[in-house]
């Protein structure tokens, strides 16, 4: 795959000011940030429309950029992947964008989504009734930026009840190191009752984390009170010799 070019405006001082990144986004520009190779960050703007458009459709993590830094040195262009990246939970706009400088001869760690597929006619699903279970859904490789795939499909037509695919069944291209655990599970299928069984200690266990944070902090209370006003608390010795 081709790098993309991709035409990009520094920000200045009024629009690297933490309250400037909404105004920034008012007038469709997404604030993004350039750092790595031991150089200076640069703060920069992306046009959201034109951004939008390169992307769209594609494994975001897999893409090479050329950035242009300002229309008038065009020919001065920094090599980059997307790092990280912020997403509206509603709108799904952008929010910011973080690139790497990164160099064509040297490997990089990033990571790519795993594609499953033929889901339906598995033979655990299909003949043996059970369940899906996903465990990893995307690798942490090392590659040259040149070989990064767009994802790395994983077929379990033959995958039978109760069998587990784990990172080191998974066999990709020599030029790509996986860095994951290999006994890391990527998809098992199981028994429904299974899956049940797990959503029901998992419902038990969110419940625990609710209540027992509560009752600490009554008794924490309670023994503040104690601390505060000894006299209140009555001995059982006391309070039957009273009733005498």
């Amino acid at each position: 795959m081709e790098n993309i070019a991709l035409a990009v405006e520094k920000r200045n001082d009024s629009e690297i000011k933490s309250n400037a990144s909404k105004r920034l986004r008012n007038k469709h520009y997404i604030p993004a940030v350039v750092y790595g190779l031991k150089e200076e960050p640069a703060s920069i703007k992306i046009r959201e429309k034109e951004f939008k458009g390169l992307v769209k459709g594609k494994s975001i993590y897999s893409l090479i950029f050329d950035l242009h830094i300002d229309s008038a040195k065009k020919n001065k262009k920094e090599t980059v992947l997307i790092k990280e990246f912020q997403r509206d939970p509603i709108t799904r706009e952008f929010l910011n964008v973080d690139f790497l400088r990164i160099q064509m001869e040297k490997e990089i760690e990033t990571t790519v989504p795993i594609h499953i597929i033929n889901e339906e006619v598995a033979v655990g699903i299909k003949d043996g009734g059970g369940v899906l279970q996903h465990g990893l859904r995307e690798l942490h490789i090392s590659c040259f930026p040149a070989g990064i795939p767009d994802y790395i499909e994983y077929d379990i037509k033959e995958l039978d009840m109760g069998v587990a695919v784990r990172v080191s069944d998974i066999n990709i291209s020599d030029k790509i190191k996986i860095l994951n655990d290999p006994e890391e599970v990527v998809v098992s299928i199981i028994h429904p009752t299974q899956l049940k069984e797990k959503e029901l200690v998992a419902e038990e266990e969110a419940e625990e984390e609710v209540v027992e944070p509560e009752l600490i902090g009554k008794e924490k209370e309670e023994l503040a009170e104690e601390k505060e006003h000894p006299e209140e608390k009555e001995h059982p010795e006391e309070k039957g010799s009273r009733k005498k």
